[in-house]
């Protein structure tokens, strides 16, 4: 389950520099569609000078390998449906979805923008879009953060075999995002992560806590 970042296509270089498709060789169907899905559905510091702001949530439903899809989509629909259960609104539930991708990417981007102020290895300004991110795991660890603290103690089935309380889950998975944060080795978005985990604790708090924002979670609590 990862927030995957994905290295950007290599561009075509030029005499002056400038990156273009030659007159002569027009890019393919295919390879425009591939650039205008990297363009809108994978979220970069290239977005905020672009001003691309939808990428802060449209990354969320975008995946490249199957094994991450089928992951994060077994997760999704794990929490997903515990939080119907507990009567999650169909606002709240939107909010918390929407707000986990949005808290998730931007977190990313912070990242992503520290990394390049401050560390040496951003001489490879050749590449001024650096390393992107997609992926529906940020949404996943702000619907997991909710769940865990609506019902702590409801046990769920980790890597779907294992059965352990949902708060023990969320905090593995949290020790390991924070401890991997910096890990430039990595290819899991560990900041996106945490960013949507922190949205969904926090959207827990202000919306759902309580008989208004899950009536029936109590009935799981026993």
């Amino acid at each position: 389950m990862g927030n995957l970042p994905v290295p950007p296509p290599p561009p075509q270089q030029y005499p002056d520099g400038a990156r273009r498709p030659l007159p002569s060789a027009p890019s393919s169907p295919r390879r425009k569609m591939l650039d205008d899905l990297v363009t809108h559905f994978t979220v970069k510091l290239d977005d905020v000078k672009q001003h691309r702001w939808w990428t802060l949530v449209t990354p969320a439903f975008s995946h490249v390998q199957t094994y991450h899809i089928l992951g994060n989509l077994f997760a999704f629909s794990t929490f997903s449906r515990m939080l119907l259960a507990y009567g999650i609104g169909p606002v709240r539930y939107a909010v918390l979805i929407l707000g986990s991708a949005v808290s998730g990417n931007a977190a990313f981007l912070y990242q992503a923008a520290q990394r390049q102020q401050t560390q040496q290895w951003q001489r490879q300004r050749r590449q001024p879009q650096g390393t992107r991110a997609l992926g529906l795991s940020g949404v996943v660890m702000g619907l997991g953060a909710a769940v865990s603290l609506a019902t702590p103690r409801f046990k769920v089935l980790l890597f779907g075999v294992v059965p352990v309380p949902v708060w023990l889950l969320m905090v593995l998975y949290t020790v390991y995002d924070s401890a991997r944060l910096d890990d430039r080795a990595s290819t899991t978005g560990h900041a996106a992560h945490l960013g949507g985990a922190a949205f969904g604790v926090l959207y827990y708090v202000a919306a759902l806590r309580g008989q208004a924002g899950l009536p029936f979670a109590w009935v799981f609590r026993r």
